[in-house]
């Protein structure tokens, strides 16, 4: 049998409570106010992330899908841009879901609803980041078009030239026919230097979406040795569904109002 002193059990009875008061202040600094475990900011951040995440890819969905019914400002931001936006939230959330349930796990806790949901939102957002990614490369020009008047008539050349005079000025030069055999799906490329008018007709709607952007730049770079001419004016391109032209903006503006058509910027 042990035998304790007085003294021995005075500093075994300190001792104790020294390591009771202690156990007691680090459970009671893991309690919040109503007696619960608390997790710290982590979870309510897993949904922040996550709601903000979904909200990305459904904006990237929506401006691959219809593209001409967004508002200006998010028409104007690239599809690509919105799907890194929308995947690095998603990475965000994720991180933030590890480390919430790395806490709870610790403080010997379930996960909570928030992670929960956390991981639900960013796989609803790669998702729809991903239907923005389909969409945009299926369907450049978006799968909801906006109706565009279009009254160019493209099966009569000389009918076409005679509009983009009127609009131009007359060309006094002669139209010049350029070489469109390296654009299959082009009917014909026709140009006129003295009014600085390049415009292209297509046999079916669907080269104008292939072919858009490097007609436009080459028609560009050959207007651009004729700036001298110019002067200060600028370019634009009015595009319909068989044809594209690119000319000075004040004249695409005069065009449009007889055969109708989307204008564009040209950098």
């Amino acid at each position: 049998m042990t035998v304790y002193h007085a003294g021995d059990y005075r500093k075994h009875s300190r001792r104790g409570g020294h390591r009771g008061g202690n156990g007691g202040r680090n459970g009671r600094n893991n309690l919040d106010r109503n007696g619960r475990v608390s997790l710290g900011p982590w979870n309510p951040l897993c949904a922040i992330t996550g709601v903000l995440a979904v909200l990305a890819g459904c904006a990237t969905a929506a401006r691959a899908i219809a593209p001409a019914r967004m508002p200006e400002a998010l028409a104007n931001i690239p599809v690509n841009t919105l799907i890194i936006l929308t995947v690095a939230l998603a990475v965000v959330t994720l991180i933030l879901v590890i480390v919430a349930r790395l806490r709870a796990r610790r403080a010997g806790v379930g996960h909570g609803l928030a992670s929960t949901w956390g991981i639900i939102a960013l796989v609803l957002a790669l998702m729809l980041a991903g239907c923005g990614w389909a969409a945009n490369t299926l369907f450049p020009e978006g799968v909801v078009e906006e109706k565009v008047a279009d009254a160019a008539p493209t099966s009569t050349p000389t009918a076409m030239q005679k509009d983009v005079d009127n609009a131009f000025g007359t060309c006094t030069s002669g139209w010049q026919g350029m070489d469109a055999s390296s654009y299959p799906g082009v009917t014909s490329i026709q140009m006129c230097t003295d009014t600085r008018v390049v415009y292209a007709v297509f046999d079916n709607s669907s080269s104008v979406g292939i072919y858009k952007a490097p007609i436009a730049s080459k028609a560009s770079e050959v207007l651009a040795q004729y700036q001298d001419q110019a002067g200060s004016a600028q370019y634009a391109m009015l595009t319909g569904k068989q044809w594209i032209l690119v000319g000075e903006r004040s004249g695409i503006e005069n065009l449009q109002k007889t055969w109708g058509g989307t204008i564009s910027n040209i950098n």
